[in-house]
């Protein structure tokens, strides 16, 4: 489970692919934005970067002024009526950039570094050369800190811009990116990837209210012919750019995006974004599933291997029978033992009567009324009542049974006399009386014993116990019972023919 979960993860992260950028500056008038109004004779320049907000209105864009076979850097201002400067450009092979969403003076931030969103390193060469250079085989920069724009720390790396000097065999642009409009702000964060050709055309920055500092234009810089600015003696210009054009390998970012080539954020090379997404959907999603398909394919024939080898042929040929014994049940409209319960459970639940609202409210022995149960009809048949309409005693069916029942056993108790099977204990004593000896009385007997054998007694009819009566079937009970007859009284020997023995001594 958890390989088919890292597996989806997988596919599904490359949906994202070209759409994450860095974190940066958004446009507009609120925190964390900028806003720039740029005209080609003044430009202003909004803020929200850093803890207050900064605007900076005295600077001038100056651009490349064509004045027949030769350029210049000029501001609007300067230049005639009848010309118009152009952009300045800044092309070769970027090896790195920075974003900002923030700055602040704490971190050496000054000035116009408030509107710098982007800083980038530049070396300079052709485009066409930056295109043929092998990747891992260009400049390589190590940045340790970049806070601010103009002045990257660089370490280890294959070039150490901080020890660029006239020296150095390698020529630098250092610029601090300053958007002139929305859709260039956006396009900027195509050049979070390096080691890629790139020209950026813009305008250099001059400050009106007074001297140029760095990265603010100067008088000593100037331009070729092709309007790109000229590096001086130390190999690194380090300089602002007010940004209206990014060109790259097959794309550009414009100030009104609408250039043929525009490119657009989350934008794949060769296919686009629109050939990107068919692709995945094809061979991705498509790719995905049949190889799904494929494994699920083999571990089922893997199965069906090792079960032939357990079972053997007769083993699979009973399997096949079941199986076709299964579809033709199925077919005949049979269903199973376990279908035919959860059907009979499902019609048992629904045809389950449901209990009213009222009894489930009222607790069990509420309104417990003996008089209204009782004349609320009996379960068996209809029953007796003593003691007029308000009595509440009835005689049901079972104690009219019982009743009969005590009436029979009472005729068997009164029937032939029971004759006790005990003969009369024989005094073994010499001694007599004149008294006659008191008669010993047989229970259960009602006429003198016989001579003859007693026959054994007749026995009892077993009878189950049962409540007592009420009192008037105890009445009925006794009124039925015959009245005891006296008893005869046996005649006693005077004499007896036993020796008498003697109880004088008494010595043992």
């Amino acid at each position: 489970m958890r390989r088919v979960l890292f597996a989806a993860a997988l596919v599904l992260s490359m949906t994202l692919a070209g759409c994450l950028g860095p974190s940066t500056a958004s446009w507009g008038n609120d925190s964390g934005e900028i806003d720039v109004q740029f005209t080609q004779e003044l430009a202003t320049v909004t803020s929200e970067l850093g803890s207050e907000t900064e605007k900076i209105a005295d600077i001038q864009p100056v651009g490349c002024l064509s004045d027949g076979s030769n350029k210049t850097l000029s501001t609007a201002e300067d230049a005639q009526d009848s010309q118009s400067i152009g952009t300045v450009s800044f092309t070769g092979y970027l090896a790195a950039s920075h974003f900002y969403s923030s700055h602040s003076e704490s971190n050496g931030a000054r000035g116009l570094d408030f509107g710098v969103t982007t800083s980038v390193a530049i070396e300079r060469m052709s485009f066409d050369m930056a295109e043929n250079v092998v990747d891992g085989e260009g400049s390589r920069i190590d940045v340790k800190n970049w806070d601010q724009p103009l002045m990257p720390e660089t370490g280890a790396g294959s070039v150490d811009l901080d020890e660029i000097d006239q020296d150095s065999e390698s020529s630098w642009y250092i610029l601090g990116l300053i958007p002139t409009s929305e859709n260039i702000q956006y396009g900027l964060t195509s050049l979070d990837e390096w080691h890629q050709a790139v020209t950026i055309d813009g305008y250099l920055v001059e400050k009106i209210s007074s001297g140029n500092t760095q990265g603010y234009y100067n008088d000593y810089q100037t331009v070729d012919e092709d309007c790109s600015l000229a590096i001086g003696s130390n190999n690194n210009e380090r300089i602002y750019v007010l940004v209206t054009r990014i060109v790259l390998d097959g794309a550009t970012i414009s100030s009104n995006g609408d250039s043929d080539e525009e490119w657009v954020h989350g934008d794949v090379a060769f296919v686009g974004r629109t050939g990107y997404i068919l692709f995945f959907l094809a061979f991705g999603v498509g790719g995905g599933l049949g190889a799904f398909i494929l494994s699920k394919m083999f571990v089922l024939q893997g199965a069906k291997s090792t079960m032939r080898t357990l079972l053997g042929k007769s083993g699979m040929d009973s399997i096949k029978k079941v199986k076709e014994d299964v579809k033709a049940a199925k077919s005949a409209g049979l269903i199973s033992p376990t279908e035919r319960k959860k059907e009979a459970r499902k019609q048992a639940s629904k045809n389950k009567p449901q209990e009213s609202k009222d009894k489930s409210s009222e607790p069990a022995l509420a309104a417990l009324d003996l008089d209204s149960v009782l004349s609320s009809g009996p379960s068996m048949g209809s029953t007796n009542e003593f003691g007029g309409r308000e009595s509440s005693v009835v005689e049901t069916i079972e104690s009219q049974e019982m009743e009969q029942e005590i009436i029979d056993q009472s005729s068997v108790i009164s029937g032939p006399t029971m004759h006790s099977s005990i003969p009369p204990r024989q005094a073994r004593s010499s001694v007599t009386s004149n008294n006659p000896p008191t008669q010993q009385r047989e229970h259960f007997t009602s006429s003198a014993p016989s001579s003859k054998k007693p026959s054994a007694p007749t026995k009892k009819k077993s009878v189950r116990k049962r409540k007592a009566a009420p009192p008037q079937e105890k009445q009925v009970w006794e009124e039925t019972q015959p009245e005891p007859q006296p008893e005869p009284q046996k005649e006693t020997r005077k004499s007896f023919d036993e020796p008498e023995e003697d109880f004088s001594d008494f010595s043992f």
